[in-house]
């Protein structure tokens, strides 16, 4: 084969690839709230679980300048994606508050920190695994309607105010470096709030991407921030549709 024919085969099959990476990111969001939900004004959300995790792994990079001390860990970069959904979520109505007392009732009461605060954001940033401090473990969005663990759930967390919800939620980082040598990630969330009878008033999914890089992927603060970004703003532009469906997967 003459290099000539060789040269216009890898150009083809880069740009081919460039494509399906780019129309890959125009990726699915929605958003779906009760009839039934008044929201004439803020309405007070209690956050029952909000975690973070990178199914890509640590980078090796971040990781040395975190330990000299000169880095962000991964627990700072995942507070400040609450931060974004709180903000966010205001916008739709709701004021999520953190109560880790009613919250960590979902636990077993089994302390699994080290004592050392540097330590625990060490670790969670080699484990790319991170949950708000003042959430529970135990995720609930995900939880069928008809096994009545949300009513079991929402006893645990209710407390004297008789119009707050309850959330649920999670932030998934994928680690896409199928594309030759160019690398991004997915980042996909997912949100349900519960009312307090256990059913679902409000639940979205949505999906941001960070810019492509060369050969490294870092899990960097300002990388993360745009991505939730763009699937918040992706979030809030979507149509609401008024009825909470059981076929939705969150």
């Amino acid at each position: 084969m003459s290099y000539s024919k060789l040269c216009s085969k890898f150009f083809l099959y880069f740009f081919s690839a460039l494509s399906f990476l780019f129309l890959a990111g125009c990726a699915s969001t929605w958003v779906e709230k009760s009839p039934a939900l008044q929201q004439d004004k803020n309405i007070k959300v209690l956050v029952g679980h909000y975690s973070v995790e990178s199914q890509g792994g640590a980078d090796l990079f971040d990781l040395a300048k975190q330990t000299a001390g000169d880095g962000v860990s991964f627990a700072d970069v995942s507070m400040e994606t609450y931060e974004l959904l709180k903000k966010s979520l205001s916008k739709f109505g709701f004021q999520l508050f953190t109560d880790s007392q009613r919250a960590k009732q979902l636990n077993h009461g089994i302390d699994l920190t080290s004592g050392s605060s540097r330590v625990d954001e060490l670790i969670g940033s080699m484990a790319s695994q991170w949950t708000h401090p003042d959430t529970s473990d135990k995720p609930f969005h995900r939880l069928f309607d008809s096994s009545g663990l949300r009513q079991k759930v929402v006893s645990k967390l209710k407390g004297s105010d008789k119009g707050e919800l309850f959330l649920s939620a999670d932030l998934k980082i994928e680690d896409q470096d199928q594309y030759l040598v160019f690398k991004r990630f997915r980042l996909t969330l997912s949100v349900q709030i519960l009312d307090l009878n256990g059913e679902a008033v409000f639940q979205a999914k949505t999906e941001g991407f960070t810019k492509l890089k060369f050969l490294r992927n870092p899990i960097s603060e300002q990388r993360i921030q745009s991505a939730m970004a763009d699937a918040l703003d992706k979030l809030e532009k979507t149509e609401v549709k008024n009825k909470i469906s059981s076929f939705n997967s969150l």
